[in-house]
C-alpha cells in the first residue's frame, strides 16, 4: 500500500469528519451539518498547522506557545509585558505561561524581573538574544505562511478574515455569562 502525501491524508480526515457528520445528522436531523462540519475543519486545521509550526521550531528548541510568546514580546514597542497579560494571546494558564516563561529565561531569552509598582507583579522583556531569535526565525515563518494561503487570492483571503471575525464575535456572544435574574420588588424576578 502507498503512502499517502500529507495533503491527501489531510483530505482524507476531513472526508471522514464530513461523512461523520452526516451519518450522525441522519439519526439526529436536528444537527445543523454544514455548520458542524465548519467547525470541525477549523479545528482539524488548527491542529494541523500547530504541528507544522512544531516542526519547524522543534529544531531551535522552542515550540509553537515558546514562539508565540516570543513574538508577542518581539511585537510589543518596548518588548516588556506582565505574563497574565500574554496568556490569552498564547491560550495558557498563568501557570503554564510561567513554566513557559522560565524555559524562555533559562535559554536567555527573555528576562525576568519584579515589578518596581507592584513586586507581586513580574515583568517579562524581551533580550537582544531573544529578538535575534525572533527575526532568523521570521523569514522561515512568514513563507510557510504564503505557502499555505498561496493558492488564494487576496479579496478570498480578505472576505475569509471578515468570516472569521464575525465567528468570533458570535462565540464571544455565546460564550458570554449569563446575567444573573434581577431581583424585583416582593420577591418577582425578572
Amino acid at each position: 500500500m502507498s503512502e499517502q502525501s500529507p495533503s491527501a491524508r489531510l483530505e482524507h480526515r476531513a472526508a471522514e469528519i464530513e461523512a461523520a457528520v452526516t451519518r450522525a445528522a441522519a439519526r439526529f436531523e436536528e444537527i445543523p451539518v454544514t455548520e458542524t462540519v465548519i467547525l470541525r475543519l477549523l479545528m482539524l486545521l488548527g491542529r494541523e498547522i500547530s504541528a507544522i509550526l512544531e516542526q519547524s521550531l522543534r529544531p531551535h528548541g522552542l515550540n509553537e506557545t515558546d514562539f508565540r510568546t516570543l513574538m508577542m514580546l518581539f511585537s510589543l514597542p518596548d518588548g516588556v509585558a506582565h505574563p497574565g497579560d500574554l496568556c490569552a494571546f498564547v491560550s495558557q494558564s498563568p501557570a503554564n505561561m510561567t513554566r513557559v516563561a522560565d524555559g524562555l529565561h533559562e535559554r536567555g531569552l527573555i528576562t525576568r524581573v519584579a515589578s518596581e509598582e507592584d513586586r507581586r507583579r513580574t515583568i517579562l522583556r524581551i533580550t537582544p538574544a531573544g529578538e535575534a531569535l525572533a527575526l532568523a526565525l521570521l523569514p522561515q515563518m512568514t513563507a510557510q505562511t504564503r505557502a499555505l494561503f498561496e493558492p488564494t487570492s487576496a479579496a478570498e483571503r480578505e472576505a475569509l478574515l471578515l468570516k472569521l471575525r464575525a465567528l468570533i464575535v458570535q462565540v464571544d456572544r455565546c460564550t458570554q455569562p449569563i446575567p444573573e435574574p434581577v431581583a424585583m420588588a416582593q420577591g418577582e424576578v425578572l
